[in-house]
């Protein structure tokens, strides 16, 4: 995956967090935002990813409407062109919190074709 590809993956962390912040009530995310200035947006999906219950923010989301989960890390990895820079394992960690609170995924989310080269990126720490 290109270095341009994953600074378009920070930016799209950081709307996220802009648009949570847009939000009725507005939803402050900080600890996110510092994860995403310390870490970088795929460093802070792997981790968040690799917990075993979904983060605060997730909860949050969620409690404020099933439609806000539209702007949590798991909806957002599972979109293209995001979803290359993830293992399998994390796309179906993030697939299964969507379905458990009955979340849509996300349109362009599918199966992985044979000539797909999604999750062999041996450089990622889940």
């Amino acid at each position: 995956m290109s270095q341009e590809t994953v600074e378009e993956f920070d930016h799209a962390m950081r709307s996220i967090y802009d648009a949570a912040r847009k939000l009725k009530p507005p939803y402050h995310a900080t600890y996110f935002l510092r994860m995403v200035n310390e870490h970088g947006g795929r460093e802070t999906a792997n981790r968040l990813l690799a917990t075993n219950k979904p983060s605060e923010g997730f909860t949050e989301l969620f409690l404020r409407g099933r439609e806000n989960l539209r702007l949590s890390v798991e909806f957002l990895v599972l979109q293209k062109p995001w979803r290359d820079l993830f293992m399998t394992e994390q796309l179906a960690v993030a697939r299964k919190r969507l379905i458990a609170v009955g979340c849509p995924l996300p349109a362009d989310d599918g199966p992985v074709s044979a000539d797909d080269d999604s999750g062999t990126d041996g450089d990622i720490v889940g």
